[in-house]
């Protein structure tokens, strides 16, 4: 699930960032996109050392 994080000291609605989880087939592993909010253009990409799975948020398994 994306996360938007504003600029600070923002005002308009979408000036910030989203920042997203996605799975690279090719290398294998995770990586955190960092898009622009305002029109979605990439502004970094870090590669994971892990892999993020999917569902990791809304996932709840017993203790036992």
């Amino acid at each position: 699930m994306p996360l938007m994080v504003p600029r600070p000291g923002s005002e308009a609605e979408d000036d910030g960032w989203l920042l997203v989880f996605v799975w690279n087939g090719e290398r294998r592993a995770s990586q955190l996109l960092i898009l622009n909010a305002n029109d979605l253009s990439e502004q970094a990409v870090l590669e994971m050392p892990i892999t993020i799975p999917y569902g990791l948020h809304g996932s709840w398994v017993a203790a036992d």
